[in-house]
């Protein structure tokens, strides 16, 4: 089933790169990625493949023409690209970019986030549970996956498409795979603390618990907050699950992170408690303020904010 899922968007992908094919080629970074972001895969690599020609140290030109490689599936050049670029990258980041959702499981991966992740300790120390933060980069990856395709097939096809449906239910699929193991993890270990497997690692299990069903939510979000407490667990992420689960319980949400779709397609900030009050709150998580939050749904937050 998962593989009928991603040959339909394979096909799908195709077809969005087809209908980009008579654009005009720019040679700038900016258009390579443009390109890339609107699904237009081959006209992205054909302008790479000459930013990589006039520069190929370039970290970003080879990050990214791996990236666009990745998501057209060519493993063997998304590999070789990525290489040149960790070369000069002491961070985590390729290894939880869905981009690279199909290298995974190739042998090679295992290589290459080895040696990334040994240029990491070397400069910001050792990782206490160094197979525990492998996994959750890779559930993190896991659970970004698709999106790309997703907001593609949305724009041309429309949510309602029945390829925009396969992509949610191979998600879905993703998900519960992801939650059973973070289940698991936490049942045996506890929730995954920032001393333990880091920031970056940590962070995962949130994301991943915030795409689980409302009783999973309702049992572990206890028990993320007493590691919050503990400075284990980040206070924002924290928080954005406490709103979730009291909109999903019918109660009105603290932080305001929570963004509903009207009828007419516009968007509104879900109910909330003292809204004049939720800056004062959010600061005090680590959030900034909700005015800049909400504008990326075309929102404009009007309540004048006071301090108590």
């Amino acid at each position: 089933m998962q593989n009928l899922f991603i040959n339909l968007i394979l096909v799908f992908g195709l077809l969005l790169c087809q209908s980009g094919n008579a654009q005009e080629t720019t040679y700038s970074l900016s258009t390579a990625d443009s390109l890339k972001a609107a699904g237009n895969l081959k006209m992205a690599l054909t302008v790479y493949a000459k930013l990589y020609s006039e520069d190929s140290t370039n970290f970003k030109v080879n990050y990214n023409y791996a990236s666009a490689f990745a998501l057209n599936r060519q493993v063997d050049s998304a590999f070789h690209y990525l290489r040149i670029s960790v070369a000069h990258d002491s961070t985590l980041t390729p290894l939880t970019d869905p981009a690279f959702y199909y290298l995974i499981e190739d042998a090679r991966w295992k290589t290459l986030q080895d040696e990334t992740v040994a240029k990491v300790e070397a400069k910001y120390g050792k990782y206490e549970n160094l197979p525990l933060s492998k996994e959750l980069w890779t559930m993190k990856l896991k659970d970004q996956a698709f999106y790309y395709h997703y907001h593609l097939v949305e724009k041309q096809l429309g949510a309602d498409s029945p390829v925009a449906r396969a992509i949610w239910e191979l998600k879905a699929k993703i998900n519960e795979e992801n939650i059973n193991r973070l289940v698991e993890i936490i049942e045996t270990e506890g929730w995954p603390k920032i001393s333990v497997v880091k920031a970056g690692a940590a962070s995962a299990a949130f994301m991943i618990i915030q795409h689980s069903d409302i009783a999973v939510q309702q049992k572990y979000l206890p028990v993320m907050r007493t590691a919050a407490e503990a400075g284990e667990a980040s206070w924002h992420s924290l928080a954005l699950l406490i709103d979730r689960v009291n909109i999903r319980e019918g109660k009105a949400q603290i932080y305001g992170s929570q963004i509903k779709r009207n009828n007419d397609g516009s968007y509104a900030v879900e109910d909330m408690i003292e809204p004049e009050y939720v800056n004062q709150r959010r600061k005090e998580v680590g959030l900034g303020p909700i005015e800049e939050y909400v504008k990326r749904w075309g929102i404009v937050w009007t309540v004048v904010q006071k301090e108590k």
